[in-house]
């Protein structure tokens, strides 16, 4: 879900969420958490000032480091769809600009080996050539750091069945190797992953499955 680009303003102001993976675009995710920023070229941030303009956007109070002006912000659904944000001259409370922000919900989190996305089944050389298990959210632009803090690793190769407690985000070299051993058409299994990030508590994601070949 994408809106109006923010940064290709004649009033140089600079827009956007800190945790959209797209600085272009002016989105809020519900249940999620959201930093909306400002900077502008030419003005101060105590020259300007921001206010909500609508009840589907509440916004927290200001924080100011070097030239760029942070709100905490919510969106809320309710009968009205907009969610404007204006910025006023601080001294005159004149409306300087009006930006439009959308809303979007945020999928369940998942595991992702390295840079491989969402695949079944991959060659036991381009597994080996990742070094960690990252956190995505599948077909959203929320970027909240998430990080893996453990997983289990299951594995069976020539000598039997591999099980590893790791506690770490690494693919650390006891798994490099069993992947490296695992039989053709074989099945590495990730579980038990933990997630962590910034003031949240500790997240649970689905377990994870390739077939090697």
């Amino acid at each position: 879900m994408l809106c109006a680009a923010a940064h290709a303003q004649t009033d140089s102001f600079y827009v956007w969420n800190k945790w959209c993976a797209r600085r272009d675009t002016l989105l809020l995710f519900r249940s999620g958490n959201n930093a909306i920023q400002v900077y502008n070229k030419r003005m101060k941030p105590t020259e300007y000032k921001l206010k909500s303009l609508d009840k589907t956007l509440r916004i927290g109070d200001p924080e100011i480091v070097g030239d760029t002006m942070t709100v905490l912000a919510m969106p809320y659904l309710g009968k009205e769809k907009h969610m404007r944000l204006a910025i006023l001259n601080a001294r005159t409370s004149k409306v300087i600009k009006t930006l439009y922000f959308e809303s979007d919900s945020i999928p369940r989190p998942v595991a992702r080996i390295g840079t491989m996305n969402d695949v079944k089944e991959a060659a036991k050389s381009t597994i080996v050539r990742q070094t960690k298990l990252r956190v995505v959210f599948p077909n959203s632009l929320y970027s909240y750091p998430y990080t893996v803090s453990s997983y289990t690793f299951k594995d069976s190769t020539a000598k039997g069945p591999v099980n590893y407690n790791v506690k770490t985000f690494f693919l650390t070299n006891a798994v490099v190797k069993a992947i490296s051993e695992a039989p053709d058409n074989s099945e590495i299994i990730f579980t038990d992953i933990k997630a962590i990030c910034p003031e949240c508590a500790t997240r649970i994601l689905p377990e994870l499955r390739i077939k090697v070949k």
